[in-house]
């Protein structure tokens, strides 16, 4: 149950927040320390940006370090709004329409919103600004040619003309903790005797002998098998049953296509089975397996109606035996971490069920997050360059762990966090003093890539040789002995197929009537995907799902398919052209 805050709480939150402020000095207007400014702008402009951040602010100029340091370092005020997902389609809606964009703004959803501001004419072509003078390091980065060259795809662009910049590029993971896999609560499951896992049965097996060695966490709470955000609804509540099976079967499942397509990850194909209406694919076995969890009492019945915030609370408590999402496992283990002489690690088992698995993520070659800079801004040079500072190692290394000599320090050319800094939870409060990881989704390198001229990953925290050395536990060290094996791949490399994600293909908006169907299914979709895991038997089960499928056919699914199916299969050629350039 969530309590409601009462007014008393909410004015305590705002005068924390505004001791935060003060004490962190405010506002500071004169040159951050140690900043090198970029010699090619003497004049101080004022840049807006819309961007996607973790820490909510007050829109305008940001107090933390990060902010502070881009704004030296290329001599702009930065006034910045962040964009909150949920909202941000109809707020750049209002913006389009009212020729009121900011400099730099955010896409949430570049196949629908890029159409608009191209009709508006409300975006600029960025080709007169990719050169030497005003966006040097996308130049000179091979993984950035190749976004630019995806860009201009007539996905991204109806003229081969390049409107839209891609940061988030590299891999969220190191492969020891994929963005999406199989994780165990490693310590329950030795305490529970390490019981057979091999099939994804066995894993309903496992995770009951796991609750009954831990039936209460630390605080009290009832443990459970898995749970789930289900109550997020349509789109993100079903997240947990698109990645169940995906990843571990290399099968990227799409959700441009109502999740009827799927794509193979290995070689970036469509495959030519209708996802939707096959009750044998990886969407319907998911749901399956967790039909089969709540029959046995495994899975958290708030399940059906919690948000993502409740079931990461429960999840840092220690309430799930089994997870999927691998920054929660992480987070998780960082709270579990504060425990002196903690032994609790979430830790990713090599996939279940399958010969093949996508364990390291795709290197997002056009970008996980894009952006576009206003045809109407006054700025469009230095625009182009704060975008192209952005997308650099150095400012993905900086995003991630704030600036140089707070939480870590240069030493003979490599990045060294400090010990604080690795030991902490890294919470709202710490972010905004120090920058870190508060510019997540406006810098050009997931946290897991590697900077090749450090031979470092970006995110100090997470996957530093220091890092990974600190959080190393009695679990860890049980899990190698376990597999027989001494390195953490190894032991995922040694039992399968193990390969990184590709994902060339990119769907523009499709026609008003694939749309409307799509809209229809995804709806139909949202209400009543649910029902079917709630099947008290496996008879019963198996008839929702005929009746289910059979409900589909309103929305014309084979159609939906077939055209995004037929879409893909006109990209192969640039398919192979990216492969190309990837292995070049």
């Amino acid at each position: 149950m969530v309590k409601k805050i009462g007014k008393g709480i909410l004015l305590i939150a705002l005068l924390s927040a505004l001791v935060l402020l003060f004490s962190a000095g405010g506002r500071q207007d004169g040159p951050a320390s140690d900043v090198t400014r970029d010699p090619r702008f003497n004049n101080r402009v004022d840049l807006h940006v819309t961007a996607f951040v973790s820490v909510a602010e007050p829109n305008g100029r940001r107090t933390d370090p990060v902010s502070r340091y881009l704004e030296e370092r290329l001599n702009i005020n930065l006034h910045l709004t962040g964009a909150v997902e949920s909202t941000y389609p109809t707020q750049i809606a209002a913006l389009i329409a009212a020729n009121d964009l900011p400099d730099i703004f955010y896409f949430s959803n570049v196949s629908q919103q890029l159409p608009m501001v191209l009709a508006s004419r409300a975006i600029l072509n960025l080709d007169p600004y990719i050169n030497e003078n005003w966006s040097p390091n996308i130049l000179a980065d091979p993984n950035g040619r190749l976004m630019l060259e995806a860009l201009r795809t007539p996905a991204f662009s109806p003229d081969g003309s390049l409107y839209t910049f891609g940061l988030c590029k590299g891999t969220w993971d190191d492969g020891t903790q994929p963005t999406v896999g199989h994780y165990l609560q490693w310590d329950v499951y030795m305490k529970a005797g390490h019981p057979r896992l091999e099939t994804m049965d066995d894993l309903l097996d496992v995770m009951e002998a796991m609750v009954r060695a831990e039936p209460t966490t630390r605080s009290g709470q009832r443990t459970w098998g898995l749970g789930s955000w289900f109550g997020d609804g349509q789109g993100w509540g079903e997240w947990f049953i698109r990645s169940l099976f995906g990843w571990s079967h290399s099968t990227l499942l799409n959700t441009a296509s109502g999740t009827t397509l799927a794509i193979n990850s290995v070689d970036s194909m469509p495959i030519n089975r209708n996802m939707m209406t096959d009750p044998q694919s990886p969407y319907w076995e998911a749901v399956r397996f967790y039909n089969k969890a709540f029959q046995r009492g495994l899975l958290d019945p708030d399940s059906f109606i919690q948000r993502q915030e409740i079931y990461e609370q429960k999840l840092f408590d220690g309430v799930y035996m089994f997870n999927i999402p691998g920054w929660n496992s992480g987070q998780a283990n960082g709270e579990f971490n504060t425990f002196p002489g903690n032994t609790k690690a979430f830790i990713s088992i090599p996939g279940i069920g399958s010969t093949r698995e996508m364990r390291f993520a795709s290197t997002l070659f056009r970008g996980e997050r894009h952006y576009g800079v206003a045809s109407r801004t006054r700025h469009p040079e230095r625009a182009v360059a704060l975008l192209d500072y952005v997308s650099t190692y150095e400012f993905s290394r900086i995003a991630f762990n704030g600036p140089e000599g707070i939480n870590w320090n240069m030493v003979n050319g490599v990045p060294i966090p400090t010990e604080e800094y690795l030991r902490t939870s890294v919470d709202n409060p710490f972010r905004l003093r120090t920058g870190a990881q508060i510019y997540h989704h406006f810098l050009g390198y997931g946290n897991g890539t590697i900077d090749p001229a450090t031979g470092v990953p970006v995110c100090l925290w997470q996957y530093s040789p220091q890092a990974v050395e600190l959080k190393m536990n009695a679990s860890h060290r049980d899990f190698l002995r376990h597999y027989g094996e001494t390195n953490w791949i190894d032991v995922y490399k040694n039992r399968m197929e193990v390969t990184q994600g590709h994902n060339f293909i990119s769907f523009g908006q499709a026609p008003e009537d694939i749309r409307n169907l799509v809209n229809g299914l995804n709806a139909y979709q949202g209400m009543n995907f649910t029902r079917l895991m709630a099947a008290t038997s496996d008879a019963e089960f198996e008839r929702l799902l005929r009746d289910h499928i059979a409900g589909m056919s309103a929305y014309q699914p084979d159609r939906i398919f077939q055209h995004f199916y037929n879409e893909a299969m006109a990209q192969r050629n640039d398919v192979q052209r990216f492969l190309r350039m990837l292995g070049d």
